[in-house]
């Protein structure tokens, strides 16, 4: 009766909102990329923590960041229970919320359990790595200071601005690349700045490159998503990934507009790379005999690419989706030039991504000084 009692005061405790609270333990969301649904105390030191899609139907790529506040060393359970989808991200924890570890887990069905040893204080826990718009801005600050121009091409849904960062040169020829277009692919989001800051670099080979080639980047497509913590849409229920064509969305009809504009000036779009994360790195390619221009410029940067970087594997998937609104589709059916998709593995060591990011650039900065 006593424990009965006990536990019923836990959860009058609790509120099923922004925060969990009890008189030891506060789990909060309240911050970029804060991501929960309901929580309740299923039992002394135990948490359920629902995971729920911003909208449906969606391919499900459940998220979660708690930052947890506790006024006292001690052991808890937390539940993560996923509807629509089972767990993807695997956790990872950090009391700075810059450097983080992996945390041990078990996963039952929908369900994630964790077992965390608290300290007195406050621990972040995520699915992956917080890369949330401070970040960007950080890094900007540092390629603006190479002599990069911020420009906005447009705003989001709920009016953030879609930032783009441009690197001009002595042509009318663009590369241009973009990430974040699903919030939660952390790893292509490391991918990218990896690769950006090779082709931003001193070298001889990357000057010669930003000499020949004006490079439009556009880090963070869905920033109201980001922000959110969204499992992969806009806060316009819309994978921005599929709306290319369409271009429903003001995140796509910013990035267009400014490449129509690239080319009502006198531009040639002639090489683009989006980043993305799934389960195992892969790079996603249209097909050599799909008519573009040269045909074999894409093989070429990828058999160079695992050469370099060898026993590394490099997986290669040629494909091309018409009807899907794919960014990599409409780069090569509008402006008829080979497109990628990068994608890089949820769990993939952080140092590969790096290393694997900066030879792709160095390889590609190879390849590109031979287009005519």
């Amino acid at each position: 009766m006593k424990y009965a009692l006990l536990l019923l005061a836990l959860v009058s405790n609790l509120a099923i909102a922004d925060q969990c609270q009890s008189d030891k333990l506060s789990i909060h969301k309240n911050f970029a990329m804060g991501r929960f649904n309901t929580c309740e105390v299923s039992a002394a030191g135990h948490y359920r923590l629902t995971l729920k899609p911003e909208n449906l139907p969606i391919n499900p790529s459940p998220w979660y960041a708690l930052r947890l506040e506790s006024s006292q060393a001690q052991q808890i359970e937390l539940e993560l229970l996923v509807e629509h989808g089972k767990p993807r991200y695997l956790p990872k924890v950090s009391v700075d919320k810059q450097h983080w570890q992996p945390v041990d887990y078990q996963i039952d069905g929908s369900s994630m359990h964790i077992q965390l040893a608290l300290p007195k204080g406050t621990l972040w826990l995520a699915g992956q790595e917080i890369m949330d718009d401070e970040d960007y801005q950080q890094w900007q600050q540092q390629l603006e200071a190479k002599g990069l121009e911020s420009i906005v091409l447009g705003q989001s849904v709920q009016g953030k601005p879609i930032e783009g960062l441009i690197s001009r040169a002595d042509s009318q020829d663009w590369l241009i690349m973009i990430g974040r277009q699903h919030p939660p692919e952390i790893t292509g989001a490391m991918a990218m700045t990896h690769f950006v800051d090779e082709v931003m670099e001193e070298s001889a080979q990357a000057m010669a490159l930003r000499k020949r080639f004006n490079v439009l980047l556009v880090p963070n497509m869905n920033p109201d998503g980001v922000h959110a913590g969204n499992w992969r849409h806009n806060v316009g229920g819309v994978d921005l990934n599929r709306d290319w064509f369409s271009r429903a969305q003001p995140e796509t009809q910013a990035v267009h507009s400014y490449l129509q504009k690239i080319l009502a000036d006198g531009g040639k779009i002639r090489f683009a790379l989006d980043f993305h994360s799934t389960h195992r790195d892969v790079f996603y390619t249209m097909p050599t005999d799909y008519g573009l221009t040269p045909p074999e410029l894409v093989d070429n940067w990828l058999a160079q690419l695992a050469e370099a970087i060898k026993p590394y594997p490099v997986n290669i998937k040629p494909g091309h989706n018409k009807d899907r609104g794919v960014f990599k589709q409409y780069i090569a059916d509008t402006y008829g030039v080979h497109a990628v998709t990068y994608e890089v593995g949820d769990n993939t060591d952080r140092q590969d991504i790096a290393n694997v990011a900066r030879a792709a650039a160095q390889q590609l900065m190879d390849v590109l000084k031979t287009l005519p």
